[in-house]
């Protein structure tokens, strides 16, 4: 049996599911679950553990994006996953907005002496040491100020596939 429905009900009708869907997005969206190493953590100042690492042999990090919360003490560990024997060594740098090709630049004018970092430079924030196939290495930091940060491998020529960006909020 056919129930007709003026237009008028039938809008009511479809606002009020319309109302109840969204609610139900919105539960849904808040509820609990597990960060992952690229998502912040609620509260701000707390620790944060980041995880990243190299793709196998290619020049490439895993993640292209960390975030981090204003206030937070970041601890990033990065993974060297290249072959062993394969020479591929990485690290992670993260320096101030508009300096990652300088600071590629000048660390490899710096040598392998000095982790291909220039020493002292104030465009960097913070670094983990270079790290040879299966090295895990980390690196304990204040986050900067709240804006966007590039990220880096300073070994010579991987600066210009191995970046990402690092969003404090």
């Amino acid at each position: 049996m056919a129930t007709s429905v003026s237009r008028r009900g039938f809008l009511k009708n479809a606002a009020i599911a319309g109302g109840l869907l969204a609610g139900g997005v919105l539960v849904a969206a808040c509820g609990g679950g597990e960060a992952t190493p690229t998502q912040a953590p609620a509260a701000s100042g707390a620790p944060v553990t980041l995880e990243i690492a190299s793709k196998g042999d290619a020049l490439e990090y895993d993640k292209t994006s960390l975030e981090v919360p204003a206030g937070s003490k970041v601890t990033l560990n990065l993974k060297n996953n290249a072959s062993a024997g394969s020479g591929v060594h990485h690290n992670w740098v993260l320096v101030k907005p508009g300096t990652v090709d300088a600071v590629a630049a000048d660390g490899i004018a710096a040598g392998e002496a000095n982790g291909y970092l220039k020493p002292n430079d104030n465009r960097v924030i913070a670094h983990t040491a270079m790290a040879k196939e299966g090295e895990l290495v980390s690196v304990t930091f204040d986050a900067p100020a709240p804006g966007t940060y590039d990220y880096l491998c300073s070994f010579p020529g991987h600066a210009t596939l191995m970046r990402g960006k690092f969003t404090v909020k």
